[in-house]
């Protein structure tokens, strides 16, 4: 049984829903925000807390139809009810508002009833045991008998439900058997025809006399001597021209060279409007391109997608984040009528335009010197916590970080040395602490960083600091212990921002690790009813990649969270702010 259905617009416009049993919490919000707002619309199917959300969406409406339930339900079903809603919704604004949108109440209670009663009804004659349909009223069955009907066979006699008698079963047998045998022995005795008209040895001709006779050549002579092997004789070269031709008729010759030449005209228009530069000129060279007014089908959509999804994994884009977006660009786009002038190129190219740029702007604000800013005005410490995998940069990229925060903020910054495995990490941030002229909190290796986060912590509201940045060990993601101790300094000393840190330059490796890091914080959290992950990340070496951001792209779509800084260089001013639409430009050229 469903708990609860949804209707709503793209824009956010809730238009009708019900609940039949009263819905805890609210599942809509987190599917708008954890799903849809994530580009994860080609999914159709998630899961929230305890509810399961079955959604379908209405292209040339704009319009999400979303089912709620608990436990296990088919999904004929829910397809079934989700399109005969759909349906009903459709018509029934088409007839009471003109197809307007511009609404304040819809009353759809006794149509989604009416769909529930269908669907209901349909999914009990299901699972009747005689609910089934023959074989003769499936799809696959009628074609078998449109092809026996083409053959000349006879149709199968169908069956009652009660059945027939054994001997009922048999005359019927044989006389099928025999019709079938008189139509095999047709189309044998056909062919074996054909086979010995083919067969047939030609008359040889017989030994023509020579001609030595010393005189002028003539035409017919010269014919005479030529004894060629297999020589064809004008009967022969009439029929191969005939066979080349097609029917052998010069207007018919004329008409396939024109037709054939305009084709290959049309290839090039093709081309030419597949030029829409960067990624796209190649995405669209040889595609079929449709030009204003067209409906999308996914037949015309699937060759440029196919190679959207092969570009975007050039560009260091995870194979399965390029999937999964060309998947959710796919069901965006079916069903939408192209604009005037408007070819499908670049209405494929709009649709990644805007998926990807929703992707990757922050759905939170995360303004780092705000946010600092802001706790010190509260008279509180704002604390940031950096971790990562060994070798991407943490230590250098804290520094930046913590550059940033003092010119630009003017705030009170401390550095805290919890990395206490790696040889030379204390030293190293001795170093930066010393160039940048900001303290360092450090108890030296082999303690517990929890501790010593805490301790720094105390040490910074005691002493007037604004801000504490704290370093962690770089470590391998599959790594449980040293995972299960990031989890506990993050647990134990609720920091403000967890920051992961990766490489612009890791493809699929990217999902690998930002989500293991993430999961790993969640389920090792101290508090499984407040689970703390990942709240944003910051890319380093962003300035070697050229055209290969994708890892951007794929961090963002696993986690959700932004990308809050990006390292483009060795300085400590190399360091800003991640912006979308630069991405998104990056990625499509």
């Amino acid at each position: 049984m469903i708990d609860a259905f949804y209707i709503f617009t793209k824009g956010g416009l809730l238009l009708w829903s019900t609940q039949l049993v009263k819905v805890k919490g609210n599942p809509l919000d987190r599917l708008i925000k954890e799903v849809l707002l994530e580009e994860r619309v080609g999914e159709t199917f998630a899961t929230l807390d305890v509810y399961n959300l079955k959604w379908k969406l209405l292209n040339d409406m704009d319009l999400f139809f979303v089912v709620v339930y608990q436990g296990i339900l088919q999904m004929a079903y829910l397809e079934g009810l989700l399109s005969m809603a759909a349906k009903e919704f459709s018509h029934h604004i088409a007839t009471s508002f003109g197809g307007g949108l511009n609404i304040k109440h819809v009353d759809f209670e006794k149509d989604f009833l009416r769909c529930r009663q269908k669907a209901d009804k349909e999914l009990k004659e299901s699972r009747k045991p005689g609910g089934m349909r023959s074989f003769e009223d499936t799809k696959k069955g009628a074609d078998v008998q449109k092809n026996r009907e083409e053959k000349g066979l006879p149709a199968p006699a169908k069956k009652g439900k009660s059945g027939g008698t054994d001997g009922d079963k048999e005359e019927d047998d044989e006389e099928e058997d025999a019709a079938v045998a008189e139509a095999r022995a047709k189309l044998a005795g056909g062919k074996s025809k054909a086979k010995k008209d083919a067969e047939a040895p030609k008359p040889k001709k017989g030994k023509e006399a020579r001609h030595w006779d010393g005189g002028k050549v003539s035409k017919s002579l010269m014919e005479e001597l030529d004894f060629s092997k297999n020589k064809p004789d004008e009967a022969d070269l009439a029929a191969k021209q005939a066979e080349f031709l097609g029917s052998g008729d010069e207007e018919d010759f004329e008409a396939e060279v024109e037709s054939l030449s305009s084709g290959s005209d049309a290839e090039e228009e093709k081309k030419d409007d597949g030029r829409v530069g960067g990624l796209f000129k190649s995405l669209t060279k040889g595609v079929k391109n449709i030009t204003g007014g067209a409906v999308l089908t996914e037949g015309d959509l699937e060759p440029i997608l196919k190679k959207f999804k092969t570009e975007l994994m050039t560009r260091n884009v995870a194979a399965e984040v390029a999937d999964k977006l060309s998947d959710s660009v796919r069901k965006s786009l079916v069903g939408k009528t192209t604009g005037r002038f408007t070819s499908m190129a670049s209405t494929v190219k709009q649709a990644l335009k805007e998926s990807m740029e929703t992707l990757l702007t922050p759905k939170k604000s995360i303004d780092v010197l705000r946010a600092a800013l802001a706790a010190k005005n509260a008279g509180r410490v704002y604390t940031i916590v950096f971790l990562g995998v060994n070798g991407v940069g943490k230590s250098t990229n804290l520094a930046k970080v913590a550059y940033y925060l003092k010119h630009k903020g003017g705030l009170d910054v401390l550095i805290c040395a919890c990395d206490t495995f790696r040889a030379g990490a204390v030293e190293q941030l001795k170093t930066h602490s010393r160039c940048l002229d900001v303290p360092l909190f450090e108890r030296g290796y082999g303690k517990d960083p929890a501790d010593i986060a805490k301790n720094a912590i105390a040490h910074a509201k005691s002493n007037g600091h604004d801000v504490v940045l704290v370093d962690t060990a770089g470590r391998m993601q599959d790594n449980e212990p040293l995972m299960r101790a990031l989890a506990k300094l993050v647990a134990i000393n609720s920091p403000d921002l967890v920051l992961f840190v990766g490489e612009a330059l890791v493809g699929n490796d990217a999902i690998d690790q930002v989500s293991k890091f993430n999961r790993s914080l969640v389920d090792l959290s101290a508090d499984p009813r407040n689970p703390r992950g990942i709240d944003g990340m910051l890319l380093t070496k962003y300035d070697t990649v050229d055209d290969k951001v994708g890892a951007a792209l794929s961090m963002v779509y696993v986690t959700g969270q932004p990308v809050v800084f990006v390292g483009t260089g060795q300085k400590y001013t190399h360091l800003r702010k991640m912006q979308a639409k630069e991405v998104v430009k990056t990625l499509l050229g």
